[in-house]
């Protein structure tokens, strides 16, 4: 059974390979720009090297390998991401999904706003699903504000509320589902 806090575990999961990978990335580029170089600065190092009497320390073959380390980690983590980003919207278009909204609304300024059970926030959740939807957070869908804190739908009575709510659910998981695709 899905719910938010399993999806806010894989969208943080993400978020952390995702920033990994960057740094994957980021160290690829300066190896990739060594090895380039390293061809153009060897007779000049080694002749230099020979003259002063030292070793001429040759880093193509450690270059080498710390390349073909760093790209199978990149392909790990490109992977994973894919992975967890096809988990992360299958479990969000699961007609089982669980969204841990307090039952008893509050009402303010006319509108009506539900918390999460236990004040939890889903900081990463919705980060990722605004990511994927192309929308900024919070999300706004069908008079329906959702944050990662409370969802505030602009409506003055309980039962429009849900209806409402419910609808904007289902907007959101027709929409993801036609991206799976």
């Amino acid at each position: 059974m899905a719910d938010f806090n399993y999806l806010e575990e894989i969208a943080r999961q993400i978020k952390t390979n995702r920033n990994y990978l960057n740094q994957i990335e980021e160290e690829l580029k300066i190896i990739n720009m060594k090895l380039h170089e390293l061809p153009l600065k060897k007779p000049t190092e080694a002749t230099f090297a020979k003259m002063i009497g030292t070793q001429y320390e040759d880093q193509q073959e450690q270059l080498e390998k710390s390349k073909a380390n760093l790209e199978a980690k990149k392909e790990e983590l490109t992977n994973a991401v894919k992975s967890d980003t096809s988990k992360f919207i299958s479990e969000m278009t699961s007609p089982d999904l669980v969204i841990p909204l307090d039952p008893k609304p509050q009402f303010k300024n006319g509108n009506v706003m539900f918390q999460y059970k236990d004040a939890t926030k889903f900081h990463n959740l919705f980060e990722f699903l605004s990511e994927l939807l192309g929308l900024s957070a919070p999300l706004v869908v069908k008079d329906v504000l959702l944050s990662s804190t409370e969802v505030i739908i602009k409506v003055s009575n309980e039962y429009d509320a849900k209806q409402k709510f419910i609808s904007s659910m289902n907007e959101i998981q027709k929409t993801l589902t036609i991206k799976k695709k």
